[in-house]
C-alpha cells in the first residue's frame, strides 16, 4: 500500500495536505475509468524485490472550485443574503498496484459556515471527482453529496465525506502523473466567478 503524498503545486491549482484522520465509514466507488476486475499484489505490478513501488496519481484541489458560496433565493448577493458557506480543506488516502492497474481511495474533508440567511440544521453539497486524461468520457467525472449537519447551538461545522475509490488501469509504461486526480465543489457558472472575483 503507498500513501498519498502531497502533490506539487501548479498553478493554478492549490493542492491541500491531509489534515485529519478518521475511520473511513462505507466505502463509495466512483465511476471513474473502472476496470472489470482489480487483483491487488502490493504496491508494485511486478516483482516488488527488484521494482521500487511507483507512486500514487497526483492529486489537486481546483483553487477555481475550492469553495463555494450560497444564497438564498432572489438576488440579493450581500453577505446577508449568504445561507451556506464551504471549503474544501484538505484531503488522505493511500493507492494499491494491482495487474490491472492502480486502486486509489480518498476521503476529503470540509469546513462549512452557515450564513445569516441560513436557517437549516442540515444542508448537502455536490463535489466532484474528475481524471482529465479520461476527458471527454462520462467516466472521467462523478459527483458526489455529502451531507452537513451542523452542532446544535453551532454555526460551524467541519466534516468527512465517505471514502471514494477510484480503479484506473494503469498500463506498465504509463506514467502515473498523466493520470493526474482533480477535486473541486459542483459550482455553478456564477459560483464559480465569484469565486475568481474573491481572488483577484
Amino acid at each position: 500500500m503507498c500513501e498519498i503524498a502531497e502533490p506539487l503545486a501548479a498553478s493554478p491549482l492549490s493542492p491541500q495536505t491531509p489534515r485529519n484522520s478518521m475511520t473511513p465509514r462505507s466505502v463509495r466507488a466512483a465511476a471513474l475509468a473502472l476496470t472489470t476486475s482489480l487483483v491487488l499484489s502490493g504496491c508494485s505490478m511486478f516483482d516488488t524485490k527488484k521494482e521500487k513501488a511507483p507512486p500514487c496519481p497526483p492529486i489537486y484541489i481546483l483553487s477555481d472550485a475550492a469553495k463555494v458560496v450560497k444564497y438564498r433565493p432572489g438576488q440579493g448577493r450581500d453577505i446577508t443574503d449568504v445561507e451556506i458557506e464551504a471549503e474544501i480543506i484538505a484531503f488522505k488516502g493511500h493507492c494499491t498496484y494491482g495487474k490491472a492497474g492502480v486502486e486509489v481511495e480518498i476521503q476529503v474533508s470540509f469546513d462549512v459556515r452557515r450564513g445569516p440567511a441560513g436557517t437549516a440544521g442540515k444542508s448537502e453539497l455536490e463535489y466532484f471527482v474528475a481524471i482529465p486524461k479520461y476527458y471527454p468520457a462520462p467516466e472521467a467525472k462523478a459527483i458526489f453529496t455529502v451531507p452537513v449537519e451542523f452542532p446544535k447551538g453551532m454555526d460551524q461545522a467541519r466534516t468527512n465525506d465517505e471514502d471514494v475509490v477510484m480503479r484506473i488501469p494503469v498500463g506498465a509504461g504509463d506514467i502515473v502523473n498523466q493520470y493526474e486526480i482533480y477535486l473541486g465543489f459542483q459550482a455553478s457558472p456564477e459560483e464559480l466567478e465569484i469565486n475568481r472575483r474573491m481572488k483577484r
